[in-house]
């Protein structure tokens, strides 16, 4: 899977708009895959927290010198826990998890106000639009490209998991699917920078061809979501690179009415 993410970032000669398969689009979205599990982050404490005087907490304070921390943290960097790849690697599930959140948390925006199916396309479509907000801040930091590959990886790790959910096995169908998704991703974020980078007509027929291609829905919805999208870039912007690159980010709620 992570050879074919990886391409994501070579640009694709003929972009597939909206491909849909009847088996999988029939299958209703899961509330969240096993690979959304968050882990479990273990932190080395070099004061014991069983001190009980002054005393005996300076003691126990200084049971590990200068010296042997600056090994310690030295080994750690050589190991490759403080490098650039790992600290995008550990980013990623945080900004990913939240990007994927997003269909569950507004399932009523999506699915009543806007009509789309419940089903595994507009999970992956909806995902897809917040991790693509998400590329064009982390595009502006010095290493967005390394975050970007590893926020997409996450993606379609997750995309996979939730194909096997789904009861499909043969990996020879899934790298099926998986080609097909890729091709709408690399559609999907094309058409998008376009209509950001004009006016909303075209932001909003972007739309159109990735996200309401499957649903009855009408230009209320879409120029609803054209106002959300226009909104969270712009708040985005407050989070800062430092922020993203440590993993915090987050998404309002879309808006049901024109404000």
């Amino acid at each position: 899977m992570s050879v074919i993410a990886r391409k994501l970032l070579v640009p694709a000669t003929k972009h597939t708009w909206s491909i849909q398969r009847p088996l999988l689009a029939q299958c209703k979205a899961p509330v969240q895959s096993a690979a959304l599990k968050s882990t479990t982050l273990i932190h080395t404490r070099w004061n014991s927290s069983t001190s009980t005087t002054p005393t005996e907490s300076k003691e126990q304070g200084s049971k590990y010198s200068a010296t042997t921390k600056k090994i310690v943290l030295g080994l750690a960097k050589a190991m490759g826990y403080y490098s650039t790849g790992s600290t995008a690697i550990k980013a990623s599930h945080s900004l990913y998890n939240t990007c994927a959140q997003q269909m569950e948390l507004n399932k009523d925006f999506y699915i009543k106000e806007c009509n789309l199916p419940d089903n595994f396309q507009s999970w992956f479509s909806v995902t897809q639009l917040h991790v693509w907000m998400l590329m064009v801040h982390l595009r502006a930091e010095g290493q967005g490209k390394l975050y970007i590959q590893e926020l997409v990886n996450r993606f379609f790790e997750d995309a996979e998991a939730r194909i096997r959910d789904h009861g499909i096995s043969q990996q020879k169908v899934i790298n099926s699917y998986i080609k097909d998704l890729l091709a709408q991703f690399h559609g999907g974020v094309v058409a998008y920078d376009e209509g950001m980078c004009k006016d909303d007509p075209v932001l909003a027929a972007a739309l159109w061809r990735n996200l309401f291609a499957i649903s009855s829905n009408n230009a209320t919805d879409l120029a609803l979501v054209v106002q959300y999208i226009r909104r969270e870039l712009q708040a985005l912007e407050k989070y800062g690179g430092e922020n993203l690159n440590a993993g915090i980010v987050k998404f309002d709620k879309p808006d049901v009415s024109f404000v």
